[in-house]
């Protein structure tokens, strides 16, 4: 499964298939048919599940123009911006009975968000997409765990000799610096249990920033004080252990928090806990290079 990012709003035209599924092909038909530039659009269909569990599916056109839905009797809809789960499916035109057990298998991905439609995008006379949104903090928090599995896995056939080398002049230890992210996730813990408030603004709107910050490798950041690493000799257990736990909490507290709200931090400023998540990432990530630098060198 991909993940495909949506980077603004998709306006549509459209209107909701009368009897579903029977009726699907006949509706995209008409739109063919009554749409200028019909053969070249791309087309759209969306399904959701009301409150009596009966499926509304609607059959939908991107949109050229504001005014162009009520020029030809159809209604304005349109797919959010964001990520998405996808799988492609190729010689769609033979598949149509099977396109339900697809979706049926993505539904099964713990990051897909139940809450918003099923999309079919065709983007081609072969090829069609099918798309879940996906929810972005259980997104991001499986990124998250992503980049701590792939920081144990260099981190674990190190001995404890090797962990406790220093590689070259100024730099950590491996062991100072798997403590080091200890430390700064323990921090950002005790954040995400912060009491905090709503925002007006997007809860995301400086994850860009966090990113290009963080995963800059040509400039070199001076840690705070608190999560500097001490000198001295580590056990790689301990190490190990500590840096887990530490991902561990922030899977915790990242769940039971109003992931969406604003706190105040002294190294951030306003920052929204979703933000802090975010700066996770890319912190965790920004050390697995680090950590590769230093293995070239053991």
């Amino acid at each position: 499964m991909e993940i495909y990012t949506l980077a603004a709003d998709l306006k549509l035209i459209g209107s909701r298939v009368k009897t579903f599924p029977a009726g699907i092909g006949e509706a995209f038909d008409a739109m063919i048919k009554t749409l200028p530039d019909g053969e070249s659009r791309s087309y759209y269909g969306f399904s959701n599940m009301d409150a009596g569990g009966n499926t509304g599916y609607y059959a939908a056109a991107a949109e050229k123009f504001p005014e162009e839905a009520g020029k030809y009797g159809y209604e304005r809809h349109a797919i959010p911006k964001g990520d998405y789960l996808t799988v492609s499916v190729t010689g769609w035109r033979t598949k149509t009975a099977c396109i339900k057990d697809v979706f049926h298998e993505m539904m099964q991905d713990e990051r897909y968000d139940n809450t918003k439609p099923c999309i079919e995008w065709y983007k081609n006379d072969d090829e069609m997409i099918c798309m879940l949104y996906a929810d972005p903090e259980k997104l991001l928090l499986t990124a998250i765990a992503d980049e701590a599995a792939e920081l144990q896995a260099l981190f674990s056939p190190l001995n404890e000799e090797q962990i406790n080398a220093i590689p070259f002049t100024d730099s950590w230890t491996a062991a100072q610096l798997a403590t080091h992210i200890t430390k700064s996730n323990r921090a950002m813990a005790q954040a995400l249990e912060m009491e905090g408030r709503p925002t007006e603004r997007s809860s995301s709107q400086r994850a860009q920033e966090l990113r290009d910050t963080f995963l800059d490798f040509t400039v070199r950041y001076t840690s705070p004080a608190f999560i500097v690493p001490a000198p001295g000799y580590y056990k790689k257990e301990d190490v190990t252990d500590a840096l887990q736990q530490s991902f561990n909490s922030i899977k915790k507290y990242a769940s039971e928090a109003t992931i969406a709200d604003m706190i105040n931090l002294p190294l951030f400023g306003e920052i929204t806990k979703l933000e802090l998540l975010h700066f996770v990432c890319y912190h965790t990530r920004r050390h697995i290079h680090q950590l590769q630098n230093i293995l070239t060198y053991l």
